[in-house]
């Protein structure tokens, strides 16, 4: 891959028009690619980076590698985004991709590693099921004030 990936036709149609095909790419969990529309980074920064402290080391240090990762990119005509080298060493996309759609942002994934990751959460389906009440009880009890 000579670090372009191409989007599928279902996620560019549900970006906001206002975007002008930008994306903001970060790092995320599981050695992924985030890439977030305009408008959900700037709800992401809003909401919750700059709530972080800018006081405390702990919430200072997410807020800043957070903030110093990101970039933004622009589709091209193909419907392409370029991948900068330092995100596709860190998520090993060579030369295939996977794009993962996880509501409103989606994630480029290496292919083995995201066949490892899905085999996993396969195996634990029916207790993630169980434990979804459980899961939105501490997202929503959660204070932005326990980050700080």
């Amino acid at each position: 891959m000579k670090g372009r990936v191409a989007i599928p036709t279902a996620f560019r149609r549900v970006l906001p028009a206002d975007t002008n095909g930008q994306l903001y790419l970060n790092k995320g969990r599981d050695n992924t690619i985030e890439a977030h529309p305009l408008i959900e980074w700037e709800r992401f920064e809003d909401e919750i980076l700059l709530r972080l402290s800018k006081f405390q080391p702990d919430p200072l240090r997410i807020r800043r590698n957070l903030q110093a990762n990101v970039i933004m990119v622009k589709l091209d005509a193909q419907g392409r985004i370029l991948i900068p080298n330092h995100f596709k060493e860190y998520a090993k996309v060579e030369q295939e991709a996977v794009i993962c759609g996880v509501g409103n942002y989606f994630e480029i994934w290496n292919p083995t590693n995201f066949a490892e990751y899905q085999k996993n959460a396969d195996e634990h389906f029916l207790s993630d099921l169980e434990n979804i009440g459980k899961y939105l009880e501490i997202g929503k009890n959660l204070n932005i004030t326990d980050l700080k």
